[in-house]
């Protein structure tokens, strides 16, 4: 077969490959994506054969807190059995299945990469001498990566740099509030720590050293304010206590709601935006894993909507607190993880996640994606964000298992 040119359908010509693929895939791709390992994953769960799985990527903070790499992603290839490996100052994108068929090019293993970039590759097949070239490339990158000390990525590794990553995020977010008056604004360093081998003169560094190294590519998309669009997703985080009276992380979401209305949430304002049919997440003002303060998902609900009627008054109100949030929807039909809250899906992963992705209306930096929810009862998502909750909902519901609304 020809050698034919890709710079589109780089993920219909990977995954239609991968339909085809018996025995094993190889992957070197500096980003990793999670809707594109999440698609990966699957792949290998539902496939009959064992499928021999390898990548090398980069593990670089900066990456995960610009959200170009996914932790998500990596956490569902590593439980699906797929051996990483990590390397510093990586940019090679190749993609080779069963040994034979071969996809290279400029497109990173991610949805963008795969579907909205500009990129442009090659994709070849039955092309042997080739394929022995690539092959060779691949094996030979794995073992310097090998001889060079122990750079598999692990699942503790990944649960240590979380934290690092999302204080990050939240840090960044601190620093570009506005100034005070007389105050200069504070200019955004890049992270330079990295994890991984180094196949050249410069030593290896830790994950914890401070030391400066090359500047990463800047890789965010800019969008100007004249392509700003409010859209209405009809999709809520719907937020439960607040950041005065935090709701105790060890309790289940139907243990701190045994004194309340079951099938209620309230609001202290009406929340007419709120229709029939709409979908509620439904997001507790608490303490996560690393007992930083954040909002946790912990299950969805559909609703009927607001109505004028849906107000409390002295005899139907048995809580106190409902002088400060008179106004309700009812809740319909739902599933909530049956865990303690500090295991549900926090908002600090949802920015490092999602990034400007996250709100219908874009936000332009750190401390807009992070702060927006303050002194918000309720606040849209966008239809990505439903996908990605969603989802990371359905994995620890198999996790912890859930109990219906």
């Amino acid at each position: 077969m020809p050698i034919s040119f890709l710079d589109k359908n780089f993920g219909s010509t990977f995954f239609s490959l991968l339909d085809s693929t018996k025995k094993k895939i190889r992957i070197i791709s500096p980003f990793i994506g999670y809707k594109t390992a999440l698609a990966l994953v699957n792949f290998i769960e539902e496939t009959d054969n064992e499928l021999d799985c390898v990548l090398i990527t980069r593990f670089d903070r900066e990456d995960f807190i610009k959200g170009v790499s996914s932790f998500t992603g990596l956490e569902l290839l590593k439980k699906a059995g797929v051996k990483m490996y990590a390397l510093q100052g990586l940019h090679t994108k190749l993609y080779i299945f069963d040994n034979e068929s071969i996809i290279m090019g400029s497109a990173n293993f991610t949805f963008n990469g795969f579907y909205k970039n500009h990129e442009f590759g090659i994709f070849m097949e039955e092309e042997r001498e080739f394929s022995v070239e690539c092959n060779n490339y691949f094996d030979g990158l794995l073992k310097d990566i090998k001889n060079h000390g122990d750079w598999e990525i692990t699942q503790d590794l990944i649960a240590k740099e979380k934290p690092y990553c999302d204080d990050a995020v939240t840090g960044r977010a601190h620093s570009q509030k506005k100034p005070r008056k007389n105050e200069l604004p504070v200019t955004i360093q890049p992270n330079r720590v990295k994890w991984g081998a180094t196949l050249d003169l410069h030593s290896q560094q830790p994950l914890d050293d401070k030391e400066e190294k090359d500047i990463i590519e800047e890789i965010l998309k800019e969008e100007t304010e004249n392509q700003i669009q409010i859209r209405n997703t009809g999709i809520w985080l719907k937020f439960e206590g607040n950041s005065e009276n935090r709701i105790p992380n060890h309790l289940t979401y139907f243990e701190r709601r045994k004194k309340e209305h079951r099938k209620r949430t309230f609001f202290p304002k009406p929340p007419s935006g709120i229709k029939s049919g709409q979908l509620l997440f439904m997001t507790m003002v608490s303490r996560d894993k690393e007992d930083k303060g954040t909002p946790i998902i912990v299950g969805y609900a559909t609703t009927s909507g607001f109505s004028e009627r849906n107000v409390v008054n002295d005899k139907t109100s048995s809580n106190a607190d409902r002088n400060r949030y008179p106004y309700y929807v009812e809740l319909l039909s739902g599933k909530f993880l049956k865990a303690p809250i500090k295991n549900g899906i926090t908002l600090r992963e949802l920015a490092r996640e999602l990034q400007t992705d996250l709100y219908p209306n874009p936000k332009s930096n750190f401390s807009e994606i992070i702060y927006t929810h303050r002194q918000k009862s309720h606040l849209q998502v966008t239809e990505r964000a439903h996908d990605y909750i969603m989802q990371r909902l359905d994995t620890l519901f198999k996790e912890f298992g859930y109990e219906e609304l």
